[in-house]
């Protein structure tokens, strides 16, 4: 029974540690210049998707719920159109690095985190047009969309594959 105990609260406190991780690098990305509002690097992706790896894809879709919410509270900006942008892309982002870590295991980080920022960009942009631009031209956005989010992806993924690596 202890031994559960202690486990319980070694995860909670790993859960809370990750939160707090990845709140501080949406905010730490916040102010930094974007070709487009909603494209951005996605730093935090890296922590959602270790989360997703290491505790289940629960615990990772919450992380990137819960990290746009406080980021956005410190911010300023809560339930602002900036953190309904920020929330669509990071949960569905979750959500699609949950479902191909999980029904595709043998699947690389890179990939999955390449499909997670394509995911969050494709969602923020989804957003952009139901509230400000109904009449705005997807192909051209689809197609930055896809070659801004190859890189970032690859990124993340790679700091994503090195974070799980040091702590295994």
């Amino acid at each position: 029974m202890a031994e559960e105990k202690r486990k319980r609260i070694k995860e909670l406190t790993l859960t809370a540690i990750l939160i707090a991780s990845a709140t501080g690098l949406q905010m730490l990305e916040a102010p930094l210049p974007r070709i487009l509002p909603w494209l951005k690097l996605g730093l935090a992706n890296a922590i959602t998707l270790y989360a997703i790896i290491r505790l289940g894809g629960l615990k990772g879709i919450v992380i990137a719920a819960l990290r746009t919410c406080l980021a956005a509270f410190v911010l300023g900006s809560f339930l602002s159109p900036i953190h309904m942008l920020s929330f669509a892309g990071a949960v569905s982002a979750a959500v699609v690095m949950f479902l191909m870590s999980h029904f595709l295991p043998k699947t690389s980080i890179c990939i999955i985190s390449i499909f997670g920022a394509i995911t969050s960009n494709i969602a923020q942009l989804i957003v952009v047009q139901f509230m400000f631009a109904s009449n705005m031209p997807l192909w051209f956005h689809l197609a930055l969309i896809i070659w801004i989010g190859i890189p970032s992806g690859m990124i993340v993924g790679k700091i994503t594959h090195e974070l799980l690596r040091r702590t295994e």
